[in-house]
């Protein structure tokens, strides 16, 4: 094998490995909280199972929870809390740095999310059903690769 590609995919099984940590301690943290949360994104397809490797990790939660979880995590914020805005509206994020890897905590209002929990190496992960994220994804252009992976878990 090319010496070039043995490092692309050293550096991605690395990075994969340190993604998953982040999630695993996480999981652990927020679950321990007992707060209604949902990972989201490409790492909610990796917990279902998608060939997935994310960059970085999504985490939703109500605004009241999200003032708790700023507190929390202080010692790993690289940035503040601060309103972030989209076409749905404006919504209170901060991200944290966490073994390397960069996970944002996002706003959003838990009470119309329905999740499913998926069980991911022992841990309980709140996600998006994956005809959600199908949904999500098919809006984002560049994403048709994701979408069939999505298609061919879902039929």
């Amino acid at each position: 094998m090319n010496r070039k590609i043995e490092k692309k995919i050293y550096k991605q099984n690395f990075h994969l490995k340190k993604v998953q940590e982040a999630l695993l301690f996480l999981g652990k943290n927020l679950n321990n909280l007992e707060i209604k949360w949902l990972l989201g994104a490409s790492g909610a397809l990796m917990v279902h199972g998608i060939d997935i490797i994310p960059y970085d990790l999504d985490i939703f939660t109500s605004k009241k929870n999200l003032k708790l979880l700023e507190k929390r995590f202080k010692k790993y914020i690289f940035r503040p809390a601060h309103i972030f805005e989209d076409k749905t509206g404006k919504y209170l994020e901060f991200q944290v740095k966490i073994k390397g890897v960069e996970i944002e905590f996002c706003e959003l209002d838990m009470e119309k999310i329905k999740p499913q929990h998926v069980s991911f190496k022992g841990i309980n992960i709140p996600v998006n059903p994956l005809k959600k994220e199908l949904e999500f994804y098919r809006q984002k252009p560049g994403k048709e690769k994701i979408v069939e992976k999505i298609k061919e878990i879902i039929s």
